[in-house]
């Protein structure tokens, strides 16, 4: 089964997480939708981060999440975000991989992706506040965006994942 793939230094582990962690750079860095009212943007990086840590668990997920996004970051006009992003999105894709790998429960996938997404959305919502001293006010403002991307995402990943599943078996244990 996918999700006992957790060994980092198996070579197979360190090809998923490599290519996820591009797909995510590519889904962040390439695939967005700005907001105008905050000049930020929505991205799907979240779906990438939410396959790998529903397929391979929580040390993919959470690696995933951590070096995709951050790269997307780092080269962007966003790189001053990076050092936050690694930590926020590398602990959203650690605990949506760890409520709902190994689990062919779609609730247990909703619940892991709600607690991660939640966690993206606090994040960056006390980033925004606590370290760009933007006003919480302000801050607040890309909450909802923030939310939106995580439910997207959420959709995608759920949608996704049952047919990567059964496809990604069958390749890496004939």
């Amino acid at each position: 089964m996918v999700n006992n793939l957790i060994k980092i230094k198996d070579p197979k582990n360190i090809g998923i997480i490599a290519v996820f962690s591009a797909l995510a750079f590519v889904a962040t860095r390439f695939i967005q939708i700005p907001i105008l009212q905050t000049g930020g943007y929505l991205n799907f990086g979240e779906a990438i981060i939410y396959i790998s840590a529903i397929l391979f668990g929580s040390t993919v997920g959470g690696l995933v999440g951590a070096i995709g996004p951050a790269l997307a970051d780092i080269t962007s006009p966003y790189a001053a975000f990076a050092p936050f992003t690694l930590i926020i999105k590398g602990i959203e894709g650690f605990i949506v991989g760890k409520i709902s790998s190994k689990k062919d429960n779609k609730l247990k996938r909703i619940l892991g992706i709600l607690t991660g997404g939640s966690i993206m959305v606090v994040g960056y919502y006390l980033v925004e506040i606590s370290i760009f001293l933007i006003p919480p006010a302000i801050a607040l403002v890309e909450v909802p965006f923030n939310i939106i991307q995580f439910i997207v995402g959420g959709i995608i990943a759920i949608i996704l994942t049952d047919r990567l599943k059964k496809s990604i078996d069958r390749i890496m244990y004939r």
